[in-house]
């Protein structure tokens, strides 16, 4: 999910362009990005801004950069990948369904199934319900009154307590017993009348006595009652068995044959689909600019993930030398405090327990303090949020009024003597207390060692005259 939600912000590309009109106004290894394309990604990224051209040139700047990252993952086939293959399929096929279906057939079906569904289930509304059933064994010769009497051994073991889930899997005969007799959702319209009769007058969380239905023993219960709601509250539901139902590929083949007559194709139908889905990126220029934002996004993705997010986590001495390279720009703006917070039923818990500490090391505090917690929780722990025990100022209300002077505090209910045990720290005293700022530090100049090496091996140009003119409108 993650890597799909990256390449739906990552870019969006513009519609087809006539040469003539629509200047190109970079190239990138032999990649014409036209002037179309390019205010198209410009405004779809700076919807609200404020336009000079600083901000247009700024933002080809990390245009070519994308576009570089395109071509590298492309060198290193990326493109011919199973992974990459497989999600841009997907990707492709979830823009695809607002271009290929007949979305308002598919609301027309929708709403008079809901309807249709608000007719058959009426004011009684649904209920959640559960069935166990014994059907006479006819191999044995038993008869239903035998079967009954099986079922009531089982009822008597109900009213005892036991799990109606649990009976039924042991004991029900029919296909419900493996999900403990779970039928879902019933309408009165979907019962026989005896037995609906018997399933609406239980309460929530009953269940009946043993009843004869056709020839079977019966024992219902009732989890849940809900009224049908409205059609927006059961769109999800409506769709999915639309989805099961074959209206989805009515939708589908209606939708063809609108290109179909329009366009002059002879296909029809199901043939008219195949033409449609293997021609929309050209028939549908939209479409065509929804499939290169996921396929180029997906790219970028895995290459930068590749080339610097892995380097950043599964390499810490990499880290650890970027790091003593660059201590100097790594400082606290204000001193920070080191160690905890403890909260205490009583000011002589923490006479009792700060001696301990001061003998130990910050390491074994949680383990001394465990140790005084045996018997009776007396003493609560707050640590910083860095495996160092750091607090910054401003992080812990606690910290900031005891230590700092600054702010108030609510004690915690229960432990009303609250203080701090540790030390102010000025500066940092490993990568442990900088290691989100050393990580994106890093990561930054990972990024821009690579977009050098990248310029380095591949021609690109920027149109500077052409890029002056663009983007003057929206």
């Amino acid at each position: 999910m993650r890597r799909i939600l990256s390449c739906i912000v990552t870019v969006l590309l513009c519609i087809p362009f006539h040469a003539q009109d629509n200047p190109v106004v970079m190239t990138v290894n032999g990649y014409d990005v036209s002037q179309s394309e390019f205010e198209y990604f410009f405004w779809k990224n700076n919807e609200d801004s404020v336009v000079s051209k600083k901000i247009i040139r700024q933002y080809a700047d990390l245009y070519l950069n994308f576009k570089l990252k395109v071509q590298a993952a492309i060198d290193e086939g990326l493109d011919q990948t199973e992974s990459f293959l497989s999600e841009y399929q997907m990707c492709r096929e979830m823009q695809a369904e607002d271009f290929v279906m007949d979305k308002d057939f598919l609301d027309q079906v929708a709403r008079s199934s809901f309807e249709q569904s608000e007719a058959a289930i009426g004011e009684q509304g649904l209920v959640h319900l559960y069935v166990m059933s014994i059907q006479p064994d006819y191999n044995a010769d038993e008869d239903a009154e035998q079967s009954f009497e099986k079922m009531q051994s089982v009822y008597d073991r109900l009213k005892a307590g036991e799990s109606f889930q649990s009976l039924a899997r042991q004991y029900s005969t029919d296909d419900l017993a493996p999900n403990g007799g779970e039928a879902g959702w019933i309408s009165r319209s979907q019962l026989p009348e005896d037995v609906a009769q018997i399933v609406f007058s239980l309460h929530d969380g009953e269940f009946s006595q043993p009843f004869i239905s056709e020839g079977i023993s019966f024992i219902v219960m009732v989890d849940k009652h809900r009224k049908l709601g409205t059609f927006e509250e059961n769109m999800h539901d409506i769709y999915e068995w639309l989805a099961q139902s074959g209206a989805y590929d009515e939708a589908k083949r209606r939708r063809a044959n609108e290109y179909a007559e329009r366009l002059g194709w002879t296909e029809r139908d199901d043939e008219a689909v195949a033409r449609l889905d293997s021609s929309l990126d050209e028939v549908e220029p939209e479409f065509g600019n929804l499939a290169r934002e996921y396929h180029d996004g997906l790219l970028v993705f895995d290459i930068s993930n590749r080339e610097i997010w892995e380097r950043v986590s599964n390499h810490p001495e990499e880290l650890e030398s970027y790091y003593e390279s660059h201590r100097k720009q790594f400082k606290f703006k204000k001193p920070g405090f080191r160690g905890m917070v403890l909260f205490c039923r009583s000011e002589e818990d923490f006479r009792n327990i700060k001696p301990v500490l001061d003998r130990t090391d910050i390491s074994e505090w949680v383990d001394s303090i465990l140790v005084y917690n045996t018997d009776v929780i007396r003493i609560r722990v707050m640590r910083g949020t860095s495996e160092t025990g750091l607090f910054h100022q401003g992080q812990n209300e606690y910290v900031d009024k005891i230590v700092f002077g600054k702010g108030e505090y609510k004690p915690m209910e229960g432990f009303p003597y609250v203080n701090v045990i540790g030390n102010v720290v000025k500066q940092p005293d490993s990568i442990d207390d900088v290691a989100g700022d050393v990580a994106e530090s890093y990561q930054k100049y990972l990024e821009e060692e690579w977009i050098k090496r990248l310029k380095t091996k591949y021609d690109y140009k920027i149109n500077k005259k052409v890029l002056n003119k663009v983007c003057k409108v929206k």
